[in-house]
This record gives structure tokens, sequence and C-alpha cells, in this order.
């Protein structure tokens, strides 16, 4: 297709929007949509919509939920006690599906990056201080990633809490320096949450 369409371009932008999304793939998304039936471009479109009105984050730990707190924070047999601190939803998604973490979960929303201007009043970090005073936790696993700004982060709330007697670990170094948890094998990631250092 030659011809410059204003409705294409906007709809290729917006797909060009989502991370991880170049121009080539949301070229291809655009068209998919438009090759599509109205029912399944509707349908997408709609799902959108749903999505964005009724998920919001849990009031606990900032993870997606449609109520007021999440499912995970709602189980009374969660150990409340012990904290995975993890970047975004993605990664907890993932802890949750190996089943190797039996407590709740603080959802940061990103990593302490200065370059790209996020300092730790962009995250939710605070929010994290304030649960640990006002609740009994003894431990904290720090499941981010082994790069400069997950190092940064880790290195961030162990300075912070290091006066609070509280263990803190982070997860071993199985997965590789610079790797990104979402992108992990398993039975790395396993081995990995088994193996955490104290900090």
């Amino acid at each position: 297709m030659n011809e410059s369409s204003e409705i294409l371009e906007n709809l290729i932008n917006s797909f060009a929007k989502l991370p991880g999304i170049g121009r080539k793939t949301a070229r291809r998304l655009a068209y998919f949509i438009i090759n599509s039936d109205s029912s399944t471009a509707g349908d997408f479109a709609r799902s959108v919509i749903e999505a964005k009105n009724k998920l919001g984050l849990c009031s606990i730990c900032y993870n997606l939920t449609e109520h007021d707190t999440c499912e995970i924070c709602r189980d009374n047999r969660r150990d409340t006690g012990i904290i995975c601190v993890v970047e975004n939803f993605s990664d907890l998604y993932l802890f949750e599906k190996l089943s190797i973490h039996k407590g709740s979960y603080h959802v940061l929303g990103g990593l302490i990056s200065p370059l790209d201007g996020i300092n730790p009043s962009s995250l939710k970090l605070s929010q994290l201080f304030d649960r640990i005073d006002n609740n009994d936790v003894s431990e904290l696993i720090i499941g981010l990633n082994h790069s400069v700004e997950g190092d940064t982060t880790a290195l961030y709330i162990a300075d912070r809490l290091k006066n609070k007697n509280i263990k803190i670990s982070r997860l071993a170094t199985g997965i590789p320096i610079g790797g990104e948890i979402e992108y992990t094998d398993e039975i790395t990631l396993k081995q990995a949450f088994r193996d955490r250092k104290n900090i």
C-alpha cells in the first residue's frame, strides 16, 4: 500500500508505542487488524478498553487486580512475613507460574535509572518501606534483574533497611548479568530463587 493514510499511520504509531514493538512489527499488527473481520477487530478494541477501565493496582502490593486487593494478598495461606520485591507484573506472574514463592509480593513498577529520569520517588519504594514498618516482615527477597538498574535498586533497598531486623536476600546469579527475569528459563530461575544470597 503506497498510498499514505493518516488513519493507518495513527494505528501503526499506536502499536509502535508498545514496549518491544518496532515500526515493522507495528505495521504488521496494523495490517492484521485491518485485514481481520469486524468481529475480531471489535473484540480486540473492546478488550483493550475493558482492561484499561477495569484493571487497577492492588492497594497492598501493586499487582494488577480487578478489586481493591489482588488474589494473592487476599489469600490467607500466603506468608505475609516474606515479601518478594519484583520490578513488574510479568516477573510476579513468572514467580507464581513456577510456584517458587509462597509469601507476598511488592511490585515496584520499574527500577532506579537516573539516566532515564527514574528515581526512587518514581517507584513504589516508599510504599514498600511503609509496609515493612507497619507489618511483621521477617524476610525481603529482592527478585530484581542483575543489571545496573537492578543492582542500583537492590542496593538502595538494602541501604534503607540496614537498621531493620529483617533478612534481605537476592536471587543468585544463575541469571546472567544484564539478563532479564522475564526471559530466564524456568530451571535457572528456580535455582536462582533457591540459592538466593543475603545482602
